[in-house]
């Protein structure tokens, strides 16, 4: 390969899975992506990338070539934000993926709560639901272990869930949820089980469900942190125990030295810590 430049281009694409978000990753047109992968597929003599359903796909000619550009690019990132950090001028960016209900419920109050924990660390949000891997992110936060891989794994905290009613409405059979890619979650299988059919009207995320059930006096299943906002919304079944769900967290191996990582991924868990302890308090005061 005589430009290596054409790497940061496998690498992107191998994240993003398009074209556009490659580009934008970083900072040039579509066209060029395109030309610059084309021309190493060239010089391959073989397709560099396979277009699927789920977008584009690295062959196995250039895996091999990721991997090891990958390796590189998070050792010099971590060698780069160690530097960052030594210099009080200079900013880390660090890109998180989470589900909406983490990121506003956990992580936006520690965003105050403990924002010296982020001293010279630029965070920028992205909704991460079910694209598997890092993509564009540097640390990701979701439901459930992922598979490890290289990539670094470690609890992040738990979120505690129940069936909810509004409390001036009969239970029937009908029931709100999210759509059919979550049916196996625990979460939605408190409603299933207890109403004995798919729910009638699904919505993409937790938030989205929040509002609906406030809007229609639906039942659904909702994180306690998110139905104790609504004083009307109340457990379908008192007694019976919360669920709770396991988040975690992931990201490459290479940054396992890089001093912001080690610093948001701290952050996170702490977040986590003040979520439950927040629950804790409000069940012994009430």
């Amino acid at each position: 390969m005589d430009n290596w430049d054409d790497l940061r281009f496998l690498v992107a694409l191998s994240k993003t899975g398009t074209m556009t978000s490659a580009a934008k990753l970083l900072g040039t047109n579509t066209a060029t992506v395109s030309r610059r992968i084309e021309r190493l597929s060239e010089q391959l003599g073989t397709p560099a990338f396979v277009k699927t359903s789920e977008g584009w796909r690295p062959s196995d000619a250039v895996k091999r070539l990721i991997d090891v550009s990958e390796s590189f690019e998070g050792e010099l990132q971590s060698v780069l934000n160690a530097q960052s950090q030594r210099n009080a001028h200079e900013t880390v960016k660090i890109n998180m993926g989470s589900i909406p209900i983490v990121t506003s419920q956990v992580l936006f109050p520690g965003l105050h709560n403990r924002a010296d924990m982020l001293s010279g660390i630029a965070l920028s949000f992205h909704d991460r639901i079910f694209r598997e891997g890092l993509g564009e992110n540097d640390i990701v936060i979701m439901l459930g272990q992922p598979d490890s891989g290289r990539i670094v794994t470690r609890k992040a905290g738990s979120l505690s869930f129940r069936l909810y009613r509004h409390r001036n409405t009969t239970i029937g059979t009908e029931w709100a949820g999210l759509g059919e890619n979550h049916d196996g979650y625990p979460t939605m299988l408190l409603g299933t089980e207890r109403f004995g059919c798919p729910p009638r009207v699904r919505v993409d995320s937790f938030l989205a469900l929040f509002a609906l059930m406030q809007a229609t006096h639906m039942p659904g299943p909702l994180p306690d942190i998110l139905a104790a906002q609504d004083p009307d919304l109340v457990p379908v079944c008192p007694s019976a125990p919360p669920h709770y769900s396991d988040f975690w967290l992931m990201f490459h191996e290479t940054r396992r030295s890089d001093p912001a990582m080690r610093a948001v991924v701290e952050w996170v868990t702490l977040c986590f810590e003040d979520v439950a302890q927040a629950g804790t308090r409000a069940t012994a005061n009430g």
